[in-house]
């Protein structure tokens, strides 16, 4: 499981938030963990991916043994790849429910800190694709491939609170409306429809990924109706393009 959220309690344990392969999210204590010589510390720390052991008492799980697999510890020497990491986690805990499959979101969030940690892609093009697979995977995924009323695959407007596409005729009654450029369309198509492999593998240019990025950030905000402060802390830590 992957660690997406830790609370310190009294001086040396914490309570985990794990997004696990095959039982979703689940919330356990780990006792003693913030002592240096803990065997659990290094396993147990936010963004880590370890195996555990969890023992379940009532309605309460605690960690016995954990064992890291992948740490992404080079994430924490830079704050704006680690806050994006954070807001990733913060859409994850919101939008992963009890009745959702939660295999392909927890492979999704180890491949977007894996871009994040290598620097390998620009930040705003792995944010889109995490945003926007992440909100279809939890069962709020846009319909584009075409207008929702008459059918045509040439339609560019986008609808935030219907998620779907208009045509021009169409679009008169739509609510919450934007135009979309073929470039940012075809993006979004790439990442909903892509074999899950290859949702990462494009490029646009700059300017349409910093419109990409503001697209799949407002759906999320509308289709999720939740205000993510990690959000705010990206942006206040974001550089300015120059």
């Amino acid at each position: 499981g992957l660690i997406i959220k830790e609370t310190n309690i009294g001086e040396n344990d914490k309570l985990l938030v794990i997004l696990t392969k095959e039982h979703g999210i689940i919330r356990a204590f780990a006792d003693g963990v913030r002592r240096m010589k803990s065997k659990n510390s290094a396993a147990t720390s936010l963004l880590c991916y370890s195996n555990f052991t969890l023992y379940k008492n009532k309605d309460t799980y605690k960690v016995g043994d954990s064992a890291p697999i992948e740490m992404f510890f080079d994430l924490r020497y830079h704050l704006e790849e680690l806050s994006l990491a954070q807001y990733f986690c913060d859409m994850a805990i919101k939008l992963t429910a009890e009745d959702f499959e939660p295999t392909e979101i927890l492979r999704l969030l180890l491949n977007s800190l894996h871009f994040l940690t290598k620097q390998s892609k620009p930040l705003n093009i792995i944010k889109a694709v995490t945003e926007l697979k992440l909100i279809s995977l939890a069962g709020f995924m846009p319909n584009l491939t075409g207008c929702a009323l008459c059918g045509d695959e040439q339609s560019y407007k986008f609808s935030f609170s219907e998620g779907c596409l208009f045509c021009l005729e169409c679009s008169a009654n739509a609510n919450d409306i934007t135009v979309l450029n073929p470039t940012v369309l075809a993006a979004m198509r790439h990442i909903i429809y892509s074999d899950f492999e290859k949702i990462y593998s494009f490029e646009i240019p700059e300017k349409d990924a910093e419109i990409l990025s503001s697209i799949t950030e407002k759906y999320v905000a509308i289709q999720s109706e939740y205000h993510f402060k990690t959000l705010d802390f990206y942006k206040s830590v974001k550089e300015p393009k120059l």
